[in-house]
């Protein structure tokens, strides 16, 4: 399909001036930063003079943000320019790499922009998208649902669509027209290189691009990276159209383009002769698809998963909920630190190791925001349940049962406990007990009043609060002894610490002179694992309890008289030598350190398989050497139980591989020197879980390498299905290729990766890939050296500069955890998505902190905690929970590929719909105070708000 048919007098060539700006790339923010603001002073003052010129600054608002932060002075002329259209901004804040953030994250970035542009006096309503190493499945549906019907888009367009127009369709049927740009978003950059051969120059433009454009209308992006019009700009171009040839030349930016009115049809839907592409777009047919930087730097991609589902689903969620007065300026740092580093080249790890260490250190930023507003809503929480007690905080919105650890002070003389939540008597495992004494110092005694007078701060002494002291005279063959009682928390809650010291410094001065032994002591204490039951965004109240032994030990415990015992636990843990089983999963580790996996109708052998190999790529770009060096055998296999059940069993695999240290000088083979280096594999079930929890150590001591962790199917397979960014892709085992570039079938996963036998649920992006249909191979490491190398064999053209990044080497220790579980079947049938919300989200426990004294066991009544917020339906999964003035607004969506009926319940009387930037829509009806029920279509994105009281 072209634009027209060719019986127009004069072509139409929409050139539109403009530059692509990496905020950071292979130098750091600062320094491009310099850059930027010359080239826009430069373009400003070249704008302000001549009315003739139009800019499009690059669909992303922080290079305003960026310029004006240095030249604030300029914003009166940016916003005349806007408004005078002839400047576009918006409409993200930052051009984002789409597959290596969350889908949340996606829209954050949309609402930043569009706020900004619109602030300034208007965005430009195209999503544009020019240099994305792909686009995801559901961008159609984001853009359309903020209320953009275009999109422009470059890399990851298939071979199939044969012209620059095309209507791309998300899984859940919304459409966009999306502009490809033939050639790339510099298309037309070098146009003007010789003004006196402009003319020519066009023509050959038009003849290029006619298979494309057909001959009637074309675009021409005039400029490139980091680059400025040229001042004749506006002056070549009317002589061009002054010449009266057959093609005429139009400034524009890439709203007018869109919005163009030279007699081509503007919209395509409804076209039957337009071609369709539904889902992602992640070809390397006609441009570089640089698939590599999902597994470059996968300590980045660790600190972004960490940032984004602690403000997504724990932070936003629970303070809406649970919290006091809402953070709204706390959560805005915190996000604005997450779309930062969303940018293409900050988030691939294709960087500079200082920027690398930059976007590192915003996501450590955003994580302690979102940490500490996770620690201010369990404070008020635990404001409301006795210091004896606990309270355990389920983040999903529907209510299940998760296992938590308890570190809790524990009468000595106490035999075995369980846990107790309202009447139930739940089991616990004990999982160690730690030794109370924190340390110790040999002091004299008349030092010691002086010591403790420096030291202390109020109640405090060295991290931990006093509870009380014990003096013990010396023997005539032993030191006197000071052990000073410390904890985490007030016990008594008040406490006369002048006078605690005044005794202590009493009994120090009768032995003045001699030598004391000073302790720092906590209370007894167990390690407990213990399952928890808590309703949806809620939490309950918990206490530990002494059992009755049938000898007398339960008289201090009334609720466990006559011989009350815990519940029997469900799908408990058998840990044997080289085993573990709950009847659910079942391990058996064999000699060489790889194990058998069953469960859900699957069985797997020879799982976990470690395959290194060299590296001699970039960034960018795997590629092994000419001549490369797989190990794969290690040299010693050791299995150990450390936990035997029957709530947590674990076994630790430990196997030694001589991995080669690096690359040779040339880089054609691997070094014949290899380090000796430890794998340590723990794997961990627990009681009731249908997968296995699998955490690889190791110190990395090698250079320009690729370590794989390979699963062997039970069964040859056609495809994988990978969760990320609303939508879970069905994928082949091929990727289209054709650009000079190894089209290598590795693709990225979120939330899991699933094929028939097993689903692997993750902590964070990674890389997969099925090879030969029979074995899934998940990047655990990627070592490299290199930004981009510019004889990078399985990429022809270079992808950056050749500059050294000795961090993206990743020495040291390296730590990678997911988990595996097994079925038979599609992924939908083995329930990943509501795996994948168990896995990724914990519950919270947090120590009660209130005045109230209740002594464990004393009392049968027990409070009941708080309900939250529940979503109830088949694949529907929330995204996000936050509070917008008076509303609680949440969006949720449908990861199924059948209709749903989502079921909201929590404390609200009115409803109503908003788009994606938060625009009201229509008002749903509240079947009943806290019920509201929504029809969902298969791979639909909802939001929606409520509140107590009409709307």
């Amino acid at each position: 399909m072209t634009r027209g048919p060719s019986k127009t007098e004069r072509t139409v060539v929409h050139l539109v001036p403009h530059t692509h700006w990496d905020r950071e790339w292979y130098e750091p923010f600062q320094t491009f930063r310099m850059r930027l603001v010359e080239l826009i002073d430069e373009l400003l003052e070249r704008m302000a003079e001549d009315p003739r010129l139009r800019f499009t600054l690059d669909g992303q608002a922080a290079t305003v943000d960026d310029y004006l932060e240095i030249r604030p002075g300029a914003e009166p002329l940016i916003r005349r320019l806007i408004a005078e259209g002839r400047l576009a901004i918006g409409p993200w804040q930052i051009l984002m790499d789409e597959f290596l953030v969350s889908g949340e994250t996606i829209i954050r970035n949309l609402e930043f922009g569009w706020a900004r542009a619109e602030e300034l006096g208007g965005a430009m309503p195209v999503g544009y998208l020019p240099d994305m190493f792909g686009h995801v499945a559901q961008m159609p549906q984001i853009l359309r649902r903020a209320g953009i019907d275009r999109a422009v888009v470059w890399r990851g367009v298939p071979m199939a669509i044969e012209c620059n127009s095309f209507v791309w369709r998300a899984p859940d049927g919304s459409e966009v027209e999306a502009e490809y740009l033939v050639g790339g978003y510099g298309n037309g950059a070098y146009l003007f290189d010789v003004p006196e051969l402009l003319a020519d120059k066009l023509v050959g433009y038009r003849a290029a691009n006619a298979a494309f454009y057909g001959d009637r209308s074309l675009l021409a992006m005039y400029g490139t990276d980091h680059a400025v019009p040229s001042p004749l700009l506006a002056d070549l171009v009317e002589e061009v159209n002054r010449a009266g040839g057959d093609i005429v030349v139009r400034l524009e930016t890439l709203a007018d383009y869109i919005a163009r009115d030279d007699g081509v049809a503007a919209e395509l839907a409804g076209d039957p002769t337009a071609p369709v592409w539904t889902g992602e777009l992640r070809s390397g047919a006609r441009a570089n698809m640089l698939m590599g930087v999902t597994s470059a730097r996968v300590d980045l991609k660790a600190a972004a998963a960490r940032a984004e589902r602690f403000l997504e689903r724990y932070a936003e969620p629970l303070a809406a909920l649970h919290g006091g007065e809402w953070p709204a300026r706390f959560l805005e740092l915190a996000w604005r630190r997450v779309v930062d580093n969303s940018a293409h080249d900050s988030i691939c790890g294709c960087s500079h190791d200082e920027v690398v260490s930059q976007v590192i250190t915003r996501f450590a930023e955003a994580e302690q925001i979102a940490r500490g507003i996770i620690r201010s809503t369990l404070g008020q929480i635990a404001a409301r349940v006795p210091a004896t007690r606990w309270a355990v905080v389920n983040p999903s919105p529907t209510a299940r049962e998760d296992l938590v650890e308890l570190d809790v002070a524990v009468p000595p003389a106490w035999g075995p406990v369980a846990v107790r939540v309202g009447k139930r008597l739940l089991p616990t495992q004990e999982l160690g007990r730690p030794d109370p004494v924190l340390g110790g110092i040999l002091r004299h005694g008349r030092e010691i009043p002086e010591l403790l007078a420096r030291r202390r701060h109020g109640r405090e002494l060295f991290g931990r609060l006093i509870n009380g002291a014990e003096t013990e005279a010396g023997a005539p063959d032993a030191q006197p002894r000071l052990t000073i009682l410390v904890d985490d928390v007030p016990d008594p809650l008040e406490l006369d610490v002048d006078e605690l010291l005044e005794r202590i410094e009493t009994a120090t001065s009768v032995e003045a002179d001699a030598m004391w032994s000073v302790i720092l002591r906590v209370a007894d204490r167990r390690l407990l694992g213990v399952r928890i039951p808590v309703g949806a965004l809620g939490w309950t109240e918990i206490e530990v309890v002494e059992l009755d032994d049938g000898a007398g030990a339960g008289d201090a415990n009334p609720s466990a008289r006559g011989g009350a015992r815990p519940e029997p636990i469900d799908h408990p843990v058998v840990a044997a030598k080289r085993s573990l089983s709950n009847g659910l999963v079942a391990v058996e580790v064999g000699n060489d350190g790889t194990f058998s996996l069953s469960g859900g109708g699957a069985e797997l052998t020879g799982v976990g398989r470690i395959v290194d190999g060299g590296d001699a790529g970039d960034s960018y770009n795997y590629a092994p050497p000419a001549a490369d060096g797989i190990v794969e055998r290690p040299s010693s296999v050791s299995v150990a139980v450390t936990a035997d059940g029957p709530l947590i069993g674990q076994l630790q695999i430990v196997r030694t591989y001589d991995w080669p240290i690096g690359l040779t000088d040339d880089g054609a083979t691997r070094s014949d020197r290899v380090a000796s280096t430890e794998v340590t594999t723990e794997l961990e079930l627990r009681a009731g879980d249908p997968f296995v929890l699998v955490r690889l150590t190791f110190d990395n001591a090698s250079r320009d390498h690729r370590v794989r962790w390979h699963i062997p199917l039970p069964r040859s397979v056609a495809g994988s299905a990978a969760e990320g960014q609303f939508a879970v892709v069905e994928r082949g085992l091929e990727m289209e290729g054709g650009h000079g570039e190894v089209p290598l079938p590795t693709f990225p996963a979120r939330g899991f990766v699933g094929v028939d036998g097993v689903t692997v649920l993750l902590d964070q992006i990674t890389e997969y890939e099925v090879v030969d249909g029979s074995e899934l191979a998940l990047t655990i490491l990627r070592s490299f050296g290199l930004i981009s190398r510019n004889t990078n064999a399985f990429r022809e053209d270079p992808a950056g500069p050749q500059i050294p990044v000795p961090n993206a080497q990743l020495r040291g220790e390296r730590t990678f955890a997911f988990a595996l579980a097994p079925h038979k079947g599609h992924w939908e049938r083995g329930g990943a998505v509501a795996l994948q919300e168990r896995y990724q989200h914990p519950f919270l426990v947090t120590r009660g902190a209130g005045t109230e004294t209740v002594v464990p066991g004393a009392s049968d009544d027990l409070g009941p905690g708080l309900p939250g917020f529940e979503v109830s339906g088949d694949g529907v999964v929330l995204s996000a929970m936050r509070r917008r003035g008076a509303w609680l607004e949440a969006r949720v969506v449908l990861e199924g590929s059948q209709d749903a009926e989502a079921v909201i319940r929590g404390d609200f009387s009115a409803a109503r719909r908003v788009d994606l930037l938060g625009r009201p829509g229509e008002d749903l009806p509240v079947e009943a105070p806290g019920l509201l029920r929504l029809m969902m279509a298969p791979w639909e994105i909802a939001t929606f708000q409520l509140r107590d009281g009409p709307g």
